[in-house]
């Protein structure tokens, strides 16, 4: 059985309660610098905890303003599914009414060569030319706007798939082989919708190899031809159209066309501007971005006049994330014209706590007004004050820098906008087209159609793109938050071997206060043996009665 040792030589010492009081000595020498290391600990963890709302909130910000991006104050209607109708430009959107008849749906032509017993079954050497083009009986005229191509079938892909490969590879072809069911396989071949885009296979044999005269439809293309190719026919208020597709963007400035069938009679579309639309939209945002200023300014709050001190007071962090928000509301948004736009001039107040309100008389004036103000907020757009010059975004990639920007067309078919020289290219119906990629431009393209020596270039990015893109800075892997995250993270790490080296620390003064007082019971008890050994002695002494 173990001896307490201590324990004993106190029995015969000082009587004091040695491990309580070692226990308290510890506990007042060590408690304080325990407690700093445990609230640095908890204080960083709520920070993480308060980023992660903070992100939180941002994130349905960032879906907000990203469904609201592109939106529209115009109420578009069709009576009938036949045609479908959205608006795909709000610069040059306008209300319209209009009847609208379908007689033909636009068709991609549908070539058939049939009779094989598999898809790997060989294909005769040689090559086929691939004109574009319209055909009416046998004969066939080529669309000089598309450039003819050539297959070389070869060891490499003489197979039924492997020219059916080599033909789906040519832009305006597809080629797939098809199982008919019946033990034999075809290929298809497809062409672009549009009487203009249909195909015409001209084959040429290897002298050695003959065969590949099967896919020629040169003087066969009736046989082969399953559905011919044809235009889209449109009655558009009385006039008369054709398109190659189905889907038309040029029917009606700012609007696309869906074409879904023919039609029995004539179908009614119509386009109005809609401010209690447009209200709703403005009035959500206000909403949702009042909610988010509200939780990041709790978060934030310095806990003066009654208020409860925010886990996040004093991070600076947030605190600029919450400051550039509002920078973002009351900045000048420019590229909308001549003069720079304000998010004021729709009726929306900043209040004094850092939320937003909105006016709805105020906004239904200055909306009739200007309807441009909606775009200001919803649509990133880039225009020009001619009309000769289409401006618009080549991706969404390449983000040009808000503002205007002069187009000089230089007499050498050179062309700058905004002193950064362009990428030129003449389009098939002649037209000029100019894209901008690097500089404060990048991303702009312009379509030029007539003679034009020099025009002005706006591009604006909307209040709504324009937080997107704050808050997609803030909330990426290697945005501020995450950074922030990373080095309380950082912190509680060092904290907590802080504490752990503390532990060890206290641990070696217990071992210290232990052996003082050890040393100290030992010679107590010393003292009362002697003591003890005296008494005896000087008792021993004394007469006796």
């Amino acid at each position: 059985m173990a001896v307490d040792y201590l324990s004993a030589i106190n029995r015969q010492g000082s009587g004091l309660n040695i491990t309580e009081l070692v226990d308290g000595l510890v506990d007042a020498e060590t408690a304080p610098q325990v407690d700093r290391i445990q609230k640095d600990i908890d204080n960083r963890n709520a920070a993480i905890s308060g980023y992660a709302m903070v992100a939180n909130e941002l994130g349905k910000l960032q879906t907000f303003t990203d469904s609201l991006s592109g939106s529209s104050a115009f109420s578009v209607n069709s009576n009938s599914s036949s045609v479908e109708v959205k608006v795909n430009n709000q610069a040059e959107a306008k209300a319209f009414n209009a009847q609208i008849s379908i007689s033909s749906l636009a068709q991609a032509q549908t070539l058939e060569f049939s009779g094989f017993s598999s898809k790997t079954d060989a294909i005769n050497l040689g090559s086929i030319a691939i004109d574009f083009g319209s055909w009416s009986g046998d004969n066939f005229t080529i669309n000089s706007a598309k450039t003819s191509q050539t297959v070389t079938v070869s060891s490499a892909n003489n197979t039924l798939n492997g020219l059916a490969e080599s033909l789906a590879a040519i832009e305006g072809v597809n080629a797939t082989v098809t199982d008919k069911g019946d033990g034999t396989f075809s290929l298809i071949v497809n062409s672009d919708t549009g009487a203009k885009n249909s195909l015409r296979l001209s084959v040429t044999e290897d002298a050695s190899d003959t065969g590949l005269a099967a896919f020629d439809t040169t003087s066969n293309n009736a046989s082969k031809q399953v559905v011919a190719a044809q235009d889209a026919t449109i009655n558009l208020n009385g006039v008369s159209i054709t398109r190659e597709s189905n889907v038309v963007t040029d029917l009606i400035d700012g609007y696309e066309f869906k074409l879904n069938a023919t039609t029995s009679s004539a179908a009614s579309v119509s386009s109005i501007t809609d401010q209690a639309v447009a209200f709703s939209k403005i009035s959500e945002f206000v909403n949702t971005y009042n909610s988010v200023s509200s939780t990041i300014g709790a978060l934030t709050q310095n806990g003066v006049n009654g208020q409860e001190k925010g886990v996040l007071a004093r991070d600076i962090t947030v605190k600029s994330i919450q400051r550039n928000l509002r920078s973002i509301l009351t900045s000048e948004l420019p590229g909308y014209g001549e003069r720079g736009r304000y998010l004021s001039e729709l009726g929306v107040k900043t209040m004094r706590d850092g939320t937003i309100s909105v006016n709805e008389s105020d906004f239904n004036k200055a909306f009739e007004k200007e309807p441009i103000l909606f775009d200001v907020i919803v649509n990133s757009m880039a225009t020009s004050d001619n009309a000769l010059v289409a401006a618009s975004k080549t991706s969404t990639v390449l983000i040009p820098k808000a503002g205007s920007y002069n187009f000089v067309s230089n007499n050498d078919g050179t062309a700058t906008l905004g002193g950064t020289a362009l990428s030129a290219s003449t389009l098939a119906d002649g037209t000029n087209q100019y894209i901008s990629t690097t500089g404060d431009t990048k991303g702009l393209r312009l379509t030029v159609s007539g003679n034009v020596s020099t025009a002005t270039v706006f591009y604006g990015q909307s209040l709504a793109d324009k937080l997107s893109s704050f808050i997609e800075d803030m909330v990426s892997a290697t945005g501020d938050l995450e950074k922030s995250k990373s080095r309380a993270s950082s912190l509680i790490s060092e904290y907590n071997e802080d504490k752990a080296n503390l532990d060890t620390k206290v641990e070696s003064i217990r071992e210290r206060y232990m052996q003082q007082f050890s040393a100290m019971e030992a010679a107590v008890s010393g003292f009362n043996k002697t003591g003890e050994f005296l008494t005896g002695f000087i008792d021993s002494m004394k007469p006796k009665d």
